[in-house]
C-alpha cells in the first residue's frame, strides 16, 4: 500500500465522510493524541466535486500522513464510507462524521476498550449536543430524537448506533456494507443490526469516547431533516433483517388525519361533513395537548411553543414514513412500526404508551363533549 497501514489489533482506520470538508474540523480529528504503540491512518472522503481540497490538507497528504479521496459526483454518504472502508486494511475502523467535535482523547479511550476485549463486534462511543438554545432545540432533547446519540453512556452495549462516533471490527462485518440504496437515512440501524445478528454479537458502549455534535443548522426546526428520517425509517422497514422487527400499531395523528381526508367525500354525500372537520379537529388539538403535556412533564415547563415545535417534529417524522410507505407501494407500511430496539422478531403489536393512553383520553373527553353539545 501507498500509504502503508500495521496489521492486528494495535492497527486504526479513520473514515470521514465529509460533503462540508471544514478544514478545522477535519484539522481536529487528524490532530487527535494517538495511543502508543498503535497505528493510525485517517481517509477523508469528499463526496463534493465543488470544494477545494484546503491547503493543510494537501500537505499531510503529501506526507503520507492522511489520504483525500475526492468522489467523481454526489455519491452519498453510505457509497462514500463503503469506499473509505475499502481504503485501508487495519482491523479496526472509525467512523466519524465530519462536524462532530472529539473528545482530545478519543483515540485513547478506544484503544483501552479494544485491548480490553480483542474480537469485540465494535464499540459505541458518545456523541453529546450542546445545551438547547431555544425552543426548537429543546422539543428535539424532549422528543428523543438525540437519545441515540449518547446511549453508550447509559448502555453496556447496543445493536445499532449513529455512525457519528463508531469502531468497527473489519473481520465482522457483513460483506454487503452500507446500503447504497438507502439514501434518506437509517442506513447506519440497517448496516448495524445486520452485523448484530449476523455474528451474535452487540457492539460495546465506550462512555469515555466522547464526541460533541453541533446543533444542526445552528438550531432551526429541523423539518426536512425529521421527514427524510421518517422517509428512511420506511425504507429499512422494508427490508430484511429490519421488517421482521415491525409491527402492527393504532394510527398516529397523519394517518388518522389522512383517513378521514379519504373518507370526507363520502361523509358530504351523506351530509356528515361536518362531522369529519370536528374529528379532524379534535385529532389535531388532542396531539396539540398531549405533547404540551409531555413538555410539562418531560421538560419540567410550560411553554406552549415548545409544545408546537415538539407536536411539529414527531408529525414530520411521522408524515415522512407514511409518505415513503405509501409511496414505494408498501400499504403494509400503514400503521407499521419498527421497533428499534431489536429485542425479538415479529414483535407483538398495537402497544401502549402513557401518551398514547392521554391522547385516547383527550380524543374521548372532546368527543364526549360534541355528542352531548
Amino acid at each position: 500500500m501507498i500509504f502503508g497501514v500495521m496489521p492486528g489489533n494495535q492497527s486504526l482506520d479513520i473514515v470521514i465522510p465529509s460533503y462540508r470538508l471544514d478544514e478545522s474540523v477535519l484539522l481536529n480529528i487528524i490532530q487527535l493524541q494517538h495511543p502508543e504503540n498503535w497505528h493510525v491512518f485517517t481517509y477523508i472522503i469528499v463526496d463534493n466535486i465543488e470544494l477545494a481540497i484546503p491547503s493543510s490538507l494537501q500537505q499531510l497528504q503529501r506526507e503520507g500522513k492522511i489520504q483525500v479521496s475526492v468522489n467523481a459526483k454526489n455519491i452519498g454518504v453510505s457509497a462514500s464510507r463503503n469506499i473509505g472502508i475499502g481504503c485501508g486494511t487495519s482491523k479496526w475502523i472509525l467512523l466519524l462524521d465530519d462536524d462532530i467535535i472529539p473528545d482530545p482523547f478519543l483515540l485513547l479511550a478506544y484503544a483501552r476498550a479494544i485491548e480490553a476485549n480483542a474480537e469485540a463486534l465494535g464499540f459505541v462511543g458518545v456523541v453529546d449536543f450542546p445545551k438547547p438554545v431555544n425552543d426548537a432545540t429543546l422539543a428535539l432533547e424532549i422528543n428523543g430524537s438525540l437519545t441515540h446519540f449518547n446511549m453508550a453512556r447509559h448502555k453496556p452495549s447496543m445493536i445499532w448506533a449513529p455512525t457519528a462516533n463508531i469502531v468497527l471490527n473489519r473481520n465482522k462485518m457483513h460483506p454487503g456494507l452500507f446500503d447504497t440504496g438507502l439514501t434518506k437515512s437509517g442506513e447506519d440501524i440497517d448496516f448495524l443490526v445486520r452485523n448484530s445478528l449476523l455474528f451474535n454479537e452487540r457492539y460495546i458502549s465506550v462512555s469515555d469516547a466522547l464526541a460533541v455534535h453541533p446543533w444542526w443548522d445552528n438550531g432551526t426546526v429541523q423539518s426536512n431533516r425529521l421527514f427524510r428520517y421518517g422517509e428512511g425509517g420506511a425504507q429499512i422497514a422494508m427490508k430484511s433483517p429490519v421488517k421482521e422487527y415491525t409491527y402492527r400499531d393504532f394510527t398516529n395523528t397523519v394517518e388518522t388525519l389522512l383517513l378521514l381526508v379519504l373518507l370526507w367525500p363520502v361523509a358530504m354525500f351523506y351530509g356528515y361533513g361536518a362531522l369529519i372537520g370536528k374529528l379532524a379537529l379534535v385529532i389535531i388539538v388532542a396531539e396539540f395537548l398531549t405533547n404540551w403535556l409531555k413538555v410539562i412533564i418531560k421538560g419540567k415547563l410550560y411553554s406552549p411553543m415548545v409544545a408546537f415545535y415538539l407536536m411539529w417534529i414527531k408529525n414530520c417524522y411521522e408524515a415522512g414514513y407514511m409518505v415513503a410507505a405509501l409511496g414505494s407501494g408498501h400499504i403494509a407500511g400503514f400503521g407499521e412500526r419498527v421497533d428499534l430496539g431489536f429485542a425479538r422478531p415479529h414483535p407483538s403489536p398495537f402497544r401502549l404508551n402513557r401518551w398514547k393512553i392521554i391522547k385516547l383520553l383527550l380524543i374521548s373527553g372532546m368527543l364526549f363533549l360534541i355528542v352531548i353539545s
